[in-house]
Formats: structure tokens, sequence, C-alpha cells
């Protein structure tokens, strides 16, 4: 699963508009899921900050919204699975 969104954001480091793409990846492993962050920006390089303070934000909501979907679609194939089950009876 993953979340895509881009953003135009007025940048104080830069004093500019930049455009932000947030990119977050779920990747479901054995022992659970990884969150892989993958988000650029275009004035990254002008800024020179590691680890924008907005770009964190966005990121936190990418991530509560995929971990909540990735729950429904759990809950979703739990339903599907029961109701195969008990079909050829």
């Amino acid at each position: 699963m993953k979340f895509e969104k881009c953003l135009d954001y007025h940048c104080s480091s830069v004093q500019s508009e930049v455009k932000v793409k947030i990119i977050v990846h779920l990747a479901e492993r054995w022992c659970g899921y990884d969150i892989v962050r993958l988000s650029e920006c275009q004035g990254r390089a002008a800024c020179g900050v590691g680890r924008c303070e907005y770009i964190n934000t966005e990121e936190e909501k990418a991530f509560d919204q995929l971990i909540a979907d990735y729950h429904k679609q759990m809950d979703t194939r739990d339903e599907i699975r029961d109701k195969l089950k008990y079909s050829n009876q």
C-alpha cells in the first residue's frame, strides 16, 4: 500500500513556494509492517534542513491514513474468509 500527494508549501527557510511530494509506503512483513518514507522537496538543496517539520507532519498524517486503510482491508479479508468458509458446507 502506498500514499502519494503533491502539495505547494511556503517554506520559511527558503522564503518561497516549493513543491513537496509526500510519498509513504506501507510494506507488509511477517512480523507486522514497515513504513518507508520517500518524500521529496523541491527546495531541499537550498534549504539545508535534514528533516523538514512540515514533511514530517504530512508523513504522519499519511501513516495514520495508511494504517487505518490497512486494518480496514484486513477486516474485509477476514469477513470474506468467514463467508467462504461457511458457504462450502
